[in-house]
């Protein structure tokens, strides 16, 4: 019985262990930075964003002071006073209220201006969170890039490697000149010098991001390196027109600029109020007391009340231009307003059809490095054979060769550019950004 107890608290702990471990793998695996991570944290996190969400608070409690604005003011006070020469003291309480009843509409307005406000904030944080997405994909894919460059060259390396290990067999053998060799050596030690810095470029544009998402120098940061496939059948581009209708449609500044004129519409309607008579209802009540007086405390308080309650017509005459000189800046703010908008429109319009003409470019170069890779591949693989044979030098060979790096070097390019501008693309039209 006891050997079965041992062997119960045995595997007890085995699993316990095996629990923790596999806690420890999953906790491990959410440290790696998928794009998704890095563009949710960067929207929760930026210092940009936090202070946009302090303007939207601050838009929202502007809102609530508008409102307030028809709510009525009430004010109680309490006074105590001594008469010197006629050594008596009084004491008095007065309560007093007023409430605006109509005001041109400049309430009302105020009240529409600040819920304006409020949506104007919010397209502002969305805006902002929309460029720093921006930036951290192109970041992100910057690193992408370097890791395929990188992962390239270390093919290149083991390629050159095996070049040089077949050389020095045919140089034992006689088949090719001792320079020959030292050609292939050299080019070995460039290949790793090459494949070094492009290590070292996977290192430094992973620094970017993690700076970009403003991660603390201290904190560990592992990026997720995704296989980014460009099938070519997937690529489905949309018309110009397409693009530049769903921009116009979804961008935050468009519909920012929009709200902004309606804004200054409404400021223009508020400072034409001032033409127009206000009116406002004001209730004030008082009693008070004097210990010196022969009369009962609660008679006194019942006696000597004053109950007031009354109407205020106000209705402007000349207020030395004041009205009058508000009206005109609001026009003017208001055509300010529109040409804005217009000049926001006609921006945006020439940014998307730059991007859409760049994401066409893009694909183009991206299909002809693949013929070219696939020349270039045919071309060095008949050339090593050479070689091999004897039938061409290693000059000849290593000018393939370099047409090869170089192909494929383009591809690696054409490929991570034709992503970038598809993606940017479809940034401006609205759709989310994924790998």
């Amino acid at each position: 019985m006891q050997r079965n107890f041992l062997k119960l608290i045995l595997s007890a702990f085995v699993f316990l262990l095996s629990a923790a471990g596999s806690s420890y793998a999953q906790e491990a695996k959410t440290d790696v930075w998928d794009l998704n991570k890095c563009i949710t944290y960067a929207k929760d996190n930026s210092i940009k964003v936090k202070q946009m969400l302090l303007e939207v608070n601050s838009s929202q409690v502007d809102l609530l002071k508008s409102k307030s604005e028809r709510l009525p003011a009430v004010n109680a006070s309490f006074t105590e006073g001594f008469n010197n020469s006629l050594n008596s003291s009084s004491t008095g309480f007065s309560l007093s209220t007023s409430m605006n009843l109509y005001s041109g509409g400049a309430i009302t307005n105020g009240i529409k201006k600040s819920k304006l406000n409020v949506e104007l904030a919010n397209l502002n944080l969305e805006e902002t969170r929309n460029d720093i997405s921006l930036s951290i994909v192109q970041a992100y894919l910057n690193i992408l890039y370097a890791k395929e460059s990188s992962d390239y060259y270390k093919e290149v390396v083991a390629a050159s490697q095996k070049q040089v290990d077949r050389a020095r067999e045919l140089r034992r053998a006689g088949s090719i000149a001792q320079k020959d060799l030292a050609q292939l050596d050299a080019q070995l030690a460039s290949d790793n010098y090459s494949s070094v810095v492009a290590q070292n470029k996977v290192t430094s544009n992973s620094t970017t991001l993690k700076q970009l998402l403003e991660i603390p120098v201290t904190d560990t940061f592992n990026v997720a390196f995704p296989n980014v496939d460009m099938n070519d059948s997937l690529v489905v581009m949309p018309t110009l027109q397409e693009a530049l209708n769903a921009a116009l449609s979804v961008r935050p500044e468009i519909k920012g600029s929009i709200i902004s004129t309606s804004i200054a519409e409404t400021d223009l309607k508020i400072s034409k109020a001032g033409y127009l008579p206000s009116l406002s209802l004001s209730a004030d009540y008082s009693t008070s007391y004097t210990p010196e007086s022969s009369v009962a405390f609660g008679n006194q308080f019942s006696d000597n009340q004053n109950k007031k309650l009354g109407l205020t017509l106000s209705i402007p005459i000349f207020n030395r231009n004041t009205t009058r000189t508000s009206v005109q800046q609001s026009k003017i703010d208001l055509e300010r307003a529109k040409l804005s908008y217009t000049e926001t429109e006609k921006n945006l319009l020439q940014t998307v059809e730059s991007v859409y003409q760049d994401a066409v470019a893009a694909l183009s170069r991206y299909k002809s490095a693949k013929v070219q890779l696939e020349s270039a591949a045919e071309s060095y693989t008949l050339s090593e054979q050479q070689f091999n044979l004897g039938m061409i030098n290693i000059v000849e060979l290593l000018d393939v060769k370099t047409s090869l790096l170089n192909a494929k070097s383009e591809l690696v390019q054409a490929k991570y550019s034709a992503v970038l501008n598809l993606k940017i693309l479809d940034f401006y039209m609205g759709k989310s950004i994924t790998l």
